[in-house]
C-alpha cells in the first residue's frame, strides 16, 4: 500500500520545514501566495472552506490574485482545488464546472466532492479534472471509499481534504488516497511530534488501530 503525500498548512517555520522536507511532506496553500522550496510537493487550495467557516462567500478576487502569482512558480502543484461551494453538492458541482473552463490546463485541477453530490453526476464531470478532492462536512468523510474508487477507476487521483486528526490520516491511507492535507500538526509542537510518531509507527500499514474506521453515531470517529 502506497502512503499518500502529506501537505500541511502555510507554515514558514524553518525548523518545521526542515523536518517536513526530511519526511517528504509539503504545504497546502489556502489563503496566501505560495512560497515553495525546491523539490517541495505543494497544493493550491481555493480558500472556499476558510471563507465559509467565517460566514463569507467564495473569495473570487483573492483566489484569482493568488492564482496569477502562483502560476509563475517553476513547478506546478500536485493538487489544485477548483472553486467550490462547501457542503452544497448540486450547486457546488455546477459552480466548479463553470470555473474549470477559466483555469489553466497546465495545472492538475481537482473537483471537490461535497455533501449531496451524486456519483453519476461526478463521474460525468470527471474527464475535465485531474482528480477528486474530498471536501464536505465531517460526516461526509465516511464516503471517502466511494470517491477514491470512482477516481482511480477513471485513472484519476484522489485527495483527502482536511484529514485533521491522526485517525483521519489512517482512513485516508486505508481508502488509498494519493495525497492528503491537514493543519493539525502545526497547532503546537506537541501535536507535530504526535503526528510524526503516528505517521511513522501508528499507521494501518503497521497493523495498529485496526478498529479506528468503525463509525459511531453522527460520524464522531472522525
Amino acid at each position: 500500500m502506497t502512503r499518500p503525500i502529506v501537505l500541511l498548512g502555510e507554515t514558514r517555520s524553518r525548523d518545521l520545514l526542515r523536518q517536513m522536507a526530511a519526511l517528504g511532506w509539503g504545504r497546502m496553500w489556502t489563503t496566501k501566495v505560495p512560497v515553495v522550496a525546491d523539490d517541495e510537493p505543494w497544493g493550491f487550495d481555493n480558500g472556499a472552506f476558510s471563507a465559509w467557516s467565517h460566514g463569507q462567500p467564495f473569495p473570487a478576487g483573492g483566489f484569482e490574485a493568488r492564482l496569477a502569482a502562483a502560476v509563475k512558480l517553476p513547478t506546478p502543484p500536485i493538487v489544485a482545488v477548483t472553486p467550490d461551494i462547501v457542503a452544497d453538492g448540486a450547486r457546488s458541482l455546477e459552480f466548479s464546472l463553470e470555473w474549470r473552463s477559466q483555469l489553466p490546463d497546465a495545472w492538475p485541477w481537482f473537483l471537490a466532492v461535497q455533501d449531496g453530490m451524486e456519483a453519476d453526476d461526478v463521474a460525468d464531470a470527471l474527464p475535465a479534472f485531474a482528480g477528486l478532492f474530498l471536501g464536505g462536512s465531517t460526516a461526509f468523510k465516511r464516503t471517502a471509499p466511494q470517491w477514491a474508487t470512482l477516481a482511480h477507476a477513471a485513472g484519476k487521483r484522489f485527495h483527502y481534504g482536511r484529514a485533521s486528526l491522526p485517525r483521519r490520516v489512517d482512513h485516508a491511507i486505508r481508502v488509498g488516497a494519493d495525497s492528503l492535507d491537514t493543519a493539525f500538526p502545526l497547532w503546537t509542537t506537541e501535536r507535530f511530534e504526535e503526528f510524526v510518531r503516528h505517521w511513522q509507527h501508528g499507521s494501518p500499514q503497521m497493523g495498529l488501530h485496526e478498529t479506528i474506521c468503525i463509525a459511531g453515531p453522527e460520524g464522531e470517529w472522525f
